[in-house]
């Protein structure tokens, strides 16, 4: 397509690209124990199989084999509301129809798996699998944004063999290996009187377009498109114990960035006037099925936690840095002429600060507390869509430990996530032809979390 046709094609089009979800989209949740004192300390404390997530080296202090289940039922639930969502000034500029409040809200159901066992009396091996990133929207089809998303989905699986290895009775080390099988699917609708006038306007005859009913904004009219991929990545993760007294542990960790290079399919269900007037134009592989890619680059992070025992209390802290920095970019690339859709990041490095404690209620019971501040890396309003609008998140956190057995354990964690007022004013395709998302959304999280711990012997 020339030059100008493909500017708007790309911004018409421009929803199928997963752009807002890869920033601020990744998970903690590994292992219900440390949901209830927010993670703070989770690089430190090492109370259990989740630490080879956390923390490889912690399998040290490990004594012999032990299996963990987690699961975590996660709900978001936010709240759009309009603030003039418009089509961009070069198809007029008007007002989206489509009601002006929308629900994105999602449940979803993150499992982990942990086993750790000891090889002697300076090595352990280990095997996680979790899930480190994964977010999921999904809004009404008339809703005013339905060209920028409608339904999102990522979801990232970590399979990571680890081991670690006991220097002295004070220092203890950890390696790992990432393997991670990656798969989304992102879905938008199709403003079919802005495809038709990329075509037909550039050809000199956009009365063909209205004759056939296909003017901009027109939800009866409107296709879907949706984009499916998957892809396997590597990266490590290296950690490091030091336990200077008998009551105090620190913990310094980090983990790789993973590279993703995924194979994709485009879908597209397309207006059956809309499809006759482009391929009258020649245009057959436009808003056409065809093989598609993308790159996605995740972030690597680094953590430094500690924890202090007095008495039955145990006093937790953590700061983790995420290194969002690299994300400058998103673009899929379609592989019949179809123009790719590209969407700017810009996203920031970002921390997250946590403190937490727990105590020794009884030989069975351990109760935990604690608060976090989480950081989100998407820079500001004309940055952020509704594909994920986050913001910066408070934690406030609750759990409880029971020993039935002496090989038997069970950890529950709840946590409410605190999110202000996010603004959406998301431009980026204002000037080659999209619509241009503007509103408020009201957000809140809530985690539950369970885990049985099977210890061996």
């Amino acid at each position: 397509a020339p030059a100008p046709v493909a500017a708007a094609l790309a911004a018409a089009l421009a929803g199928v690209a997963p752009n807002a979800h890869a920033a601020g989209f990744s998970l903690i949740e590994h292992g219900a124990s440390g949901l209830g004192y927010a993670y703070a300390g989770a690089s430190a404390i090492a109370e259990d199989t989740s630490t080879i997530y956390f923390n490889p080296a912690g399998m040290s202090e490990i004594e012999g084999r032990e299996l963990a289940i987690a699961g975590h039922v996660i709900a978001t639930d936010p709240q759009f509301e309009n603030r003039g969502t418009t089509l961009a000034a070069s198809l007029g500029g008007a007002e989206v129809s489509g009601p002006d409040e929308a629900d994105g809200g999602t449940t979803s159901v993150v499992p982990n798996f942990y086993y750790a066992a000891p090889i002697n009396a300076q090595w352990s091996y280990g095997l996680g699998i979790g899930v480190p990133f994964g977010s999921s929207t999904e809004y009404d089809r008339d809703w005013v944004g339905r060209y920028t998303t409608v339904e999102s989905g990522i979801n990232v699986i970590d399979v990571n063999p680890a081991v670690s290895y006991r220097v002295s009775d004070a220092v203890r080390l950890g390696a790992g290996v990432s393997v991670q099988f990656l798969s989304a699917e992102f879905g938008s609708a199709v403003d079919s009187g802005a495809v038709c006038l990329a075509v037909y306007a550039e050809a000199g005859a956009p009365e063909q377009c209205f004759e056939a009913g296909l003017t901009p904004g027109n939800v009866e009219r409107d296709g879907y498109a949706e984009v499916t991929g998957d892809s396997i990545g590597v990266g490590f993760n290296l950690g490091a114990l030091f336990l200077p007294t008998e009551n105090t542990r620190i913990g310094l960790a980090f983990r790789s960035g993973v590279s993703h290079d995924a194979d994709a399919e485009g879908d597209f269900d397309t207006d059956p006037a809309l499809r006759g007037l482009l391929d009258a134009a020649g245009q057959t592989t436009l808003v056409a099925d065809q093989d598609a890619s993308a790159e996605l680059d995740l972030p690597p992070m680094l953590s430094l936690s500690g924890a202090q025992r007095l008495g039955r209390v145990q006093l937790l802290g953590d700061i983790t840095w995420t290194g969002w920095s690299s994300f400058e970019e998103l673009r899929v690339e379609y592989d019949e002429g179809q123009p790719d859709t590209l969407s700017i990041q810009d996203y920031d490095d970002v921390i997250r600060v946590s403190a937490g404690l727990t105590f020794e209620a009884t030989p069975a019971w351990q109760l935990r507390a604690g608060l976090a501040w989480d950081e989100e890396a998407i820079p500001g309003p004309e940055r952020r869509t509704a594909r994920i609008p986050g913001n910066d998140r408070t934690w406030l956190a609750l759990g409880a430990g029971w020993r039935a057995t002496d090989r038997l354990s069970l950890d529950v964690g709840y946590a409410h996530l605190f999110l202000e007022t996010t603004a959406i004013d998301n431009r980026n395709l204002e000037s080659a032809g999209g619509s241009v998302v503007r509103g408020e959304v009201e957000s809140s999280v809530d985690i539950l979390s369970a885990q049985l711990n099977w210890a061996f012997d």
